[in-house]
């Protein structure tokens, strides 16, 4: 896929890693066709790692790739490369 073509979809979920762990804040950004394909995407991915109670919490689309802050430039690039990139917020 031609990366400046794509879409990428900021996804916002919340879900728990581990059993008895509290819930954890996830960015997700996820290379899909539609905001709902996008979420969907996310919450897969989350599921297929384990985790426990996603949730989507909001969702858009990146329309400005160079606006976005450097540290969610790697997750964006991931996205692009792969179909999702993830930052995951800790807790505290």
């Amino acid at each position: 896929m031609d990366p400046a073509a794509a879409r990428v979809f900021v996804v916002t979920l919340e879900g728990v890693e581990a059993q008895g762990a509290p819930p954890l804040t996830v960015l997700a950004f996820v290379r899909a066709a539609t905001a709902e394909a996008a979420e969907a995407g996310a919450a897969a991915e989350l599921a297929g790692l384990g985790w426990s109670a996603v949730q989507v919490l909001r969702s858009g689309e990146v329309t400005d790739a160079a606006a976005l802050p450097e540290d969610f430039r790697g997750a964006m690039q991931t996205a692009l490369r792969f179909g999702c990139g993830l930052i995951i917020y800790d807790a505290d």
